[in-house]
This record gives structure tokens, sequence and C-alpha cells, in this order.
């Protein structure tokens, strides 16, 4: 009888969270679609734009437990993701003597 209680409550507790993160995701899409990208002040210069087509397959190898976390939390995901290949390029720009600054938008 416990098991199923707990069982019901799990369900429960999932679909709220995955109501939460449509919400989230909605805001989100809206807040982005609303504001303009930014831009470094007086540059209009060439920029590199990186897309990271499988984020959550880095996730899941570099933690086990990012597969079970990305169906609750995507976009939390993807930012850890995004961030931390921000901080691996910056790093890597850094060691070549490239003067860089790498920020990520949208995340």
């Amino acid at each position: 009888m416990l098991s199923v209680l707990v069982l019901v409550l799990a369900v429960a507790l999932g679909w709220v969270l995955w109501r939460l993160q449509r919400r989230i995701e909605a805001m989100h899409a809206q807040l982005v679609g609303d504001m303009p990208m930014p831009v470094s002040p007086g540059r209009a210069g060439p920029v590199i734009e990186i897309e990271i087509l499988n984020p959550y397959e880095l996730a899941v190898r570099e933690t086990p437990l990012a597969g079970p976390a990305a169906k609750v939390a995507p976009r939390m995901i993807e930012r850890i993701v995004y961030t931390r290949a921000a901080a691996q390029i910056a790093d890597q720009l850094k060691a070549q003597g490239v003067n860089a600054q790498v920020t990520t938008h949208g995340v």
C-alpha cells in the first residue's frame, strides 16, 4: 500500500514539475523574443556563433544522473552545458594567447 502511495505521489510531483517547466519555457521564450540580441558597444564586427547540438549527451557523459534530470529540467541541463562549454572555450583561447570575450545568450 505504501509503495502505491509513493508511486502516486511521484507521478503527481513529476506532472507538477513538467507543467512548471513548460510555463518557465513559455515565459523564457516570450522574454527572449521581446529582447534584442545584446551587442557589444561600438562593435559591429564579425561574431562567431556556436550551437551545441547534443547538450544532453554531453551532460550524461559527465554525470549519469543528468539523463533523468534532463527529463524534468531540460533548460537547466542546457544552461549548465553551455556555461561549461563557454568556460572551456575561454580557457582554450586564453591558453593560445587570444584576447576574447566569451559570453552566452539566451541560456
